[in-house]
């Protein structure tokens, strides 16, 4: 045993060189430079680990009276799994991905970013996505994208990792791709085929690694939001039939939601005021209407599911929301929100109420019904505090 561990202390850091001493981190993170060690991994976890196996948690003692004693037995908890993870530049320009076919998440991800950025002026930060029927009590169709803006660049993570494990996997792989540019001095912007090959080798042995240096088994753990506010403001209504728009209705008055395009709105005097003012919500309802059809057609298409909701975090623990409920005959309601997303149902409850009359049947040709339900949720909310629920 003593010449093992004197072998065990040659073991070094493949990053920084370090060497390692027991008690060793379980994370197998580097006490050094703190990234993730493929060789303190396979140390720790591989075929020639002498230390002591313990009882995981997801092993319970069970006793029976057919049998004496106590029996070990297994929690069938669902298996921690990476669905996908990519790279893509702000500027569209796709660096990395470890699937081919889930390839779109990247341009899906670069439309989320410039409604967190440009409209919601925040940064984008989670997804729930719904799987198969989306019937929300099926938990182990759901899953959870991430998402990590660093250096120009955004790291997107979709599986059913916690919201910890999530931030572990991030700190560690951006810490190695920036480290992977420096060192093969990689320009981005100038990004050679054969550049793209080398990162996604180096990338999928890495990930590899990693996902392995994650616990094996977890139970699927809601994303965990710290909230300021006890209330969730309403901006947008919109209603959808297969991606066409029945209804669109921006109930921001003071400009939160930002429109880059309403610069082109200039009043020629102070009587066009008004008649600009309805031009620019016409135009800001369209345009938003548009860019929300394009993230559920991209989910809907390539998925076979539908996201819950995104959140782009607008400050400390603030927090503005995109969100979508399927309704029947194939409509979707979504609502922009801010605030405190555990008034969603009640809010979306409130709106049903409205909307039941119209969503009952399939989407024809006319838009005479949902013209008034419109008419009725602005009228309906007008009356309500700065558009609160509590």
């Amino acid at each position: 045993m003593e010449n093992k561990d004197n072998n065990y202390r040659r073991v070094k850091c493949d990053h920084c060189g370090y060497t390692f001493y027991p008690p060793y981190q379980d994370d197998c993170t580097c006490g050094n430079c703190k990234q993730f060690s493929k060789n303190l991994f396979k140390l720790v976890y591989g075929k020639n680990n002498v230390t002591n196996k313990v009882e995981t948690e997801d092993t319970k003692i069970e006793t029976t009276k057919k049998t004496k004693g106590t029996v070990k037995k297994k929690i069938p908890d669902e298996p921690k799994k990476l669905f996908f993870y990519g790279i893509v530049s702000k500027e569209r320009v796709p660096i990395f991905y470890n699937d081919k076919k889930c390839k779109y998440i990247l341009a899906l991800t670069n439309d989320l970013d410039i409604i967190s950025s440009s409209i919601l002026s925040g940064t984008l930060d989670k997804m729930l996505i719904f799987l198969g029927n989306g019937k929300e009590e099926e938990e182990e169709k759901k899953l959870i994208a991430h998402f990590l803006e660093r250096n120009g660049v955004i790291h997107v993570l979709v599986g059913n990792f916690s919201d910890k494990d999530s931030s572990w996997i991030f700190t560690q792989v951006s810490m190695f791709f920036d480290d992977m540019l420096k060192k093969d001095k990689i320009k981005i912007k100038k990004l050679s085929e054969f550049e793209k090959r080398e990162i996604s080798i180096k990338m999928n042995i890495y990930l590899n690694h990693i996902e392995k240096a994650v616990e094996l088994k977890v139970k699927f753990e809601k994303p965990n939001f710290k909230y300021i506010d006890n209330w969730l403001r309403l901006h947008y209504v919109g209603l959808s039939s297969e991606s066409v728009g029945v209804i669109s209705l921006l109930l921001d008055k003071k400009n939160i939601l930002k429109f880059e395009e309403q610069k082109h709105f200039q009043p020629n005097s102070e009587q066009h005021i008004s008649r600009i003012v309805e031009e620019i919500i016409d135009f800001s309802e369209s345009v938003m209407t548009a860019k929300i059809e394009v993230i559920l057609a991209s989910i809907l298409g390539n998925m076979k599911g539908y996201p819950r909701w995104i959140s782009i975090k607008s400050g400390f623990q603030k927090y503005y929301f995109l969100s979508f409920k399927k309704l029947d005959n194939q409509y979707f309601l979504y609502c922009i929100t801010e605030g405190n997303i555990e008034k969603l149902e009640s809010m979306e409850s409130l709106l049903y109420l409205y909307l039941k009359d119209g969503v009952c049947n399939k989407f024809g040709s006319s838009l005479k019904i949902f013209n008034q339900m419109k008419n009725k949720i602005r009228d309906i909310l007008e009356p309500f505090p700065e558009r609160k629920f509590y």
